[in-house]
C-alpha cells in the first residue's frame, strides 16, 4: 500500500503569507488566527450593534461562533486549528502513540495514521491492519518525523449553513454537498440528489482525484497571475513615462512664457520710457511757465505796494508782453504732446485660453484584456467545468432515493435522468421557445402579468392583476388553473417552506397562502404598508418595495428596518445562499447586504431604463427588464459587468416581469397588456 507525499506548504488567503495558527471556518476556508481577528474587528465596526456573526472573507456565507457573548476579539480563537495547512517548520514535534497499543496500556510510538479510522498505528499494529480483510483498502499516512500531522487534520463535515446538521446528501445537479434542511430549501427541485455514501464508495472507487486537472488549473492560474503582474509593471512604466512627458511639456511651456515675458517687459519697459521722457519735456516747460507766472503775479504785488503809478505802468506792460512770450513757446511745445497714458494688456489668444485651462491635459486610458489571460481563463473554466462533471447521475443508477434515506423529505422525487451541462450565460444564445397570447387566458379585462414565481413541480404561478386572479401553468406553460383574489394582486414570493407563498394585494396588505396538491389556501393576512409592491422573503423576514424605499417587516408585519432609495414601484429580488437583496432604484439595480445594509454594488447602464421586474438565477445573475428601453439585461453575482442579453423580445414592446427558472436554464418574461402575454426564452451553447 502506497503512503501519501507530503503536502506542500499553504498560504493565508488574507495575507498571503504562510499560515500561522491556521482556524478552519465552517464554510471550509482558513485564515491566520491573527488575520482573521483583524478582519473581524473591522467587519464588526461596520455592522449592527446585535449582529452576532461575520461573513467569511472569501464566501461570505455567514460565520457564527460557537459562543456569541464572547469579546469580538476572542472570535476567532473559537474555531479549530487546521494544522493540517502548518508548514513543517511550524509544527509540533510531540511523539504520537499507537492508539490499539495504548488501549492495551502500552505507549508506542506510531508511524502512520490510518485515514479511515482516525487512529494512529505502530508498526506491528499497521502490518495487522494492511493485513486485516475489514480495513485492507484503507489509506494509511506516514507520521515519520511527525511531518504534517495528517493526522490531526479535521474535515468539517457539518453544514455551515445549518448549524449541526451533517453532510449526508450530495446533489449531483449542483454538484453540491447538503444536509436534509439544504435540500428542503434549496435542492427540493434538483432530480438527482443521493446518499453522501453512495457517492462516496463509487466515484471514490473509480474515478481519479483529477490530479493533471488540478496541476493545470494552478498552471493556468499562474498565467493570468504573470498576466497580471505584467500589466501592473507596464500601467506603472506608461504612468511613469506619461507623467514625465507631461512634466517636460509643461517646463518647455513655462521656458517659452518666460522668455517671452522677458520679451514682453523689455518692449513694456522701452515704449514707457519714451512717453516719460516726452511727459517729462512737457511737464518742464508747464513747470516754467508756471514759475514765470508766479514771479510776475509777485513782482505784479509789490509794483503796486512801493512804485509810482508811471512806474507800475511800464512794469505791468513790460510785464503782460513778457507773459505773452512765455505762453505762446510754452503752448508751442506741449500743445500736441499728451500727458494721460492707459496701457491695456492684450493678451495672445492662446494665454487667455491657458488661463481658462483647468488642467493641462487628459489621460486616454484604453484597456484590454490580453489574450493569454482569457485563453487561461477560458482554460480554467474548462478544467473547473471537468472537476464538476466527474460525478455523473448515470454512476447512481442503482443507489438509493433521498426520500429512503430520509423520511422528512418525502416530498423530494429523486430521479435518475442525466444531467445536462450547463450553459455559459455570458456566452451563451438566447431564444424564444414558447409563446402564450394574452386571449387564449380568458378574463373579464386583458390580463396583466405583474409577477411569478416556479413551484417545485415546475409549475409557473403568475399573478394577474387586472382580472384579480392567480394563473397556474404546468411545466409546459400550458394555462391550466385559475385561483381568484379578494383583491389585485400585484407580486408574489416563495415562502419558508416548499408550499407557502406570500402575495402582495391592493398594495396595502400580503396574504399568506399554501400551494399544495393544485389547492390554494389561505392561512391569514399581513396589513403592510401603503404603496407595497415588489415583496420578497429571506428568512423570517418579509422584504417590501414601496416607492421610497425598501422595508424589512417580520411575519407578523412589524417594520424592523427601512433602506432609503429612489425612483418609483420597487422591485425586489433575495439570495438565500449571499443573505443580498437587490432592488431597483431609478434606472439603476443595487444589491445590499440585508445584514448592515451595505451597497455590494449600484449598476447602471445608459441603455437600461425603467427597470421593472428582477430575478435571479441559481449563480445569482441577475436579470432586469428595462420597461422602457424594451430589452433584458443581465448583471453578473458582483456588479462588475453587463450585457444586453435581449436587445428586443419576440413579441413583446414593453416587458414588465421576469421570471427565472431556479434550476433549469430558461425564464418567463410578461407584458404590459399586450397581445402576447408572455414568452419563454432558453439559453443554449453557441459552440454546438
Amino acid at each position: 500500500m502506497a503512503e501519501a507525499d507530503p503536502r506542500p506548504e499553504y498560504r493565508c488567503l488574507i495575507c498571503t503569507s504562510l499560515y500561522k495558527e491556521p482556524r478552519l471556518l465552517p464554510c471550509g476556508h482558513t485564515f491566520c488566527c491573527r488575520c482573521l481577528t483583524s478582519y473581524i474587528e473591522a467587519e464588526n465596526v461596520t455592522a449592527d450593534k446585535d449582529r452576532h456573526f461575520f461573513p467569511c472573507p472569501v464566501c461570505e456565507a455567514p460565520i457564527t461562533p460557537d459562543d456569541v457573548n464572547t469579546a469580538v476579539s476572542t472570535w476567532a480563537t473559537c474555531f479549530p486549528e487546521n494544522n493540517f495547512l502548518v508548514a513543517p517548520t511550524a509544527q509540533s514535534s510531540d511523539v504520537h502513540f499507537c492508539a490499539p497499543c495504548q488501549r492495551g496500556q502500552e505507549s508506542i510510538p506510531a508511524e502512520v495514521t490510518c485515514t479511515d479510522c482516525d487512529e494512529k498505528l505502530c508498526k506491528r499494529c499497521r502490518i495487522h491492519h494492511e493485513r486485516s480483510k475489514a480495513s485492507a483498502d484503507h489509506r494509511l499516512v506516514s507520521i515519520s518525523g511527525n511531518v504534517w500531522q495528517l493526522c490531526d487534520e479535521k474535515v468539517y463535515e457539518i453544514c455551515h449553513k445549518h448549524s449541526g446538521k451533517p453532510l449526508d446528501v450530495y446533489c449531483v445537479d449542483h454538484s453540491a454537498m447538503c444536509c436534509s434542511i439544504c435540500v428542503s430549501v434549496s435542492h427540493r427541485q434538483c432530480n438527482n440528489v443521493k446518499p453522501m455514501e453512495d457517492v462516496i464508495k463509487k466515484t471514490m472507487a473509480k474515478q481519479s482525484l483529477g490530479e493533471r486537472e488540478w496541476r493545470e488549473l494552478t498552471e493556468e492560474t499562474k498565467k493570468m497571475l504573470d498576466e497580471d503582474d505584467l500589466g501592473i509593471t507596464t500601467l506603472n512604466a506608461k504612468e511613469r513615462e506619461v507623467s514625465a512627458e507631461m512634466t517636460d511639456r509643461i517646463q518647455k511651456a513655462k521656458d517659452k512664457l518666460d522668455s517671452l515675458n522677458a520679451r514682453f517687459q523689455s518692449d513694456l519697459a522701452d515704449k514707457c520710457r519714451t512717453y516719460r521722457q516726452q511727459l517729462s519735456s512737457r511737464r518742464k516747460n508747464v513747470n516754467t511757465f508756471n514759475i514765470n507766472a508766479e514771479n510776475s503775479h509777485l513782482l505784479m504785488s509789490r509794483s503796486d505796494q512801493q512804485l509810482s503809478e508811471r512806474h507800475r505802468f511800464f512794469v505791468r506792460e513790460q510785464t503782460k508782453h513778457q507773459i505773452s512770450g512765455h505762453y505762446r513757446r510754452m503752448d508751442q511745445n506741449t500743445k500736441k504732446e499728451p500727458n494721460t497714458f492707459d496701457i491695456t494688456l492684450k493678451l495672445e489668444t492662446t494665454i487667455d485660453e491657458i488661463m481658462k485651462m483647468t488642467t493641462p491635459g487628459n489621460v486616454d486610458v484604453t484597456s484590454t484584456l490580453s489574450p493569454v489571460s482569457q485563453n487561461a481563463n477560458d482554460r480554467i473554466h474548462s478544467l473547473i467545468g471537468t472537476l464538476l462533471s466527474t460525478l455523473s447521475a448515470t454512476t447512481f443508477d442503482d443507489s438509493t432515493s433521498t426520500s429512503d434515506l430520509m423520511g422528512s423529505l418525502q416530498h423530494l422525487t429523486v430521479q435518475t435522468t442525466p444531467v445536462t451541462t450547463a450553459v455559459d450565460v455570458w456566452t451563451g444564445s438566447v431564444s424564444c421557445v414558447h409563446t402564450v397570447n394574452t386571449s387564449t387566458l380568458r378574463g373579464m379585462n386583458t390580463p396583466w402579468l405583474m409577477g411569478g414565481i416556479f413551484t417545485d413541480n415546475n409549475e409557473l404561478v403568475i399573478t394577474d392583476y387586472h382580472n384579480r386572479r392567480l394563473l397556474l401553468f404546468d411545466d409546459k406553460y400550458s394555462d391550466t388553473r385559475e385561483y381568484k383574489i379578494n383583491g389585485y394582486p400585484t407580486y408574489i414570493a416563495r415562502g419558508r417552506t416548499a408550499d407557502e407563498i406570500f402575495v402582495a394585494v391592493d398594495q396595502k396588505q400580503i396574504l399568506r397562502c399554501t400551494l399544495q396538491n393544485g389547492q390554494l389556501s389561505m392561512i391569514n393576512t399581513i396589513s403592510s404598508l401603503l404603496s407595497t409592491f415588489g415583496i420578497a422573503v429571506l428568512g423570517d423576514n418579509i422584504l417590501v418595495g414601496t416607492p421610497d424605499s425598501v422595508k424589512v417587516m417580520s411575519i407578523d408585519g412589524k417594520v424592523t428596518k427601512s433602506i432609503k432609495k429612489g425612483g418609483d414601484y420597487t422591485y425586489i429580488a433575495v439570495s438565500t445562499s449571499k443573505s443580498t437583496v437587490y432592488h431597483t432604484d431609478n434606472n439603476d439595480v443595487v444589491c445590499r447586504r440585508l445584514d448592515s445594509d451595505a451597497v455590494v454594488y449600484r449598476y447602471r447602464d445608459p441603455g437600461l431604463r425603467d427597470p421593472v421586474g428582477i430575478g435571479l438565477d441559481r449563480d445569482n445573475n441577475v436579470y432586469v427588464c428595462g420597461h422602457m428601453s424594451n430589452n433584458i439585461y443581465l448583471v453578473s453575482p458582483d456588479g462588475s459587468r453587463g450585457r444586453v442579453l435581449l436587445s428586443e423580445l419576440s413579441g413583446i414592446t414593453m416587458p414588465y416581469c421576469i421570471v427565472v427558472h431556479p434550476t433549469k436554464q430558461e425564464f418567463v418574461v410578461t407584458s404590459h397588456r399586450e397581445s402576447t402575454a408572455l414568452e419563454v426564452y432558453k439559453f443554449s451553447d453557441n459552440s454546438i
